[in-house]
């Protein structure tokens, strides 16, 4: 994934981008880049940093001569809205893109990969089980963030779900 980052980004020279397209090219094409990584795998902290570390180029700069940087690369992550730039953190990008698989396990339950998980690791009160010591790394991911379990954002998806009772089918009490 780094490799093609920087594959991407060797074509292009900071003298040739106006502050502008380097932003476009940051948001819209090495943001985008990683997406079917992080999709399906919690990236480890080292690959993040290091992918942060090659969006030096943002401020001017390359691996050889750094720029001033006039932003912290904080600032430059915020919303539009809290006067940023709306670049996205990867590592929070990560972490929803893992957690669109727990709320897909609420919506989506007649779906050919819930019954696949269903079949695999077995379902307890409409609910799929965690599957014990023979269950895949990308299984326990998806459960640890399903309840908030040595995350450092805490119980996010818990917290931010509700469910409606409605006609009864689909909730169990």
């Amino acid at each position: 994934m780094i490799d093609r980052i920087v594959a991407r980004l060797s074509s292009w020279t900071h003298k040739f981008l106006s502050f502008g397209g380097r932003l476009v090219l940051l948001k819209c094409v090495l943001c985008s880049l990683p997406v079917y990584s992080l999709s399906f795998f919690k990236a480890p902290a080292g690959i993040i940093s290091s992918i942060d570390s090659i969006f030096i180029f943002f401020w001017g700069g390359c691996e050889d001569c750094r720029k001033i940087a006039w932003w912290k690369w904080e600032s430059i992550c915020l919303p539009k809205e809290d006067e940023g730039l709306g670049v996205r953190r990867l590592r929070e990008f990560n972490f929803s893109l893992l957690g669109k698989w727990c709320w897909r396990m609420l919506v989506e339950k007649d779906g050919l990969w819930y019954r696949v998980l269903k079949a695999r690791y077995g379902e307890e009160g409409g609910q799929l089980t965690e599957g014990g010591r023979h269950t895949s790394l990308w299984w326990m991911v998806v459960c640890d963030i399903r309840i908030g379990d040595g995350l450092y954002v805490g119980n996010c998806f818990e917290e931010n779900t509700r469910r409606v009772v409605g006609n009864g089918l689909n909730t169990y009490i």
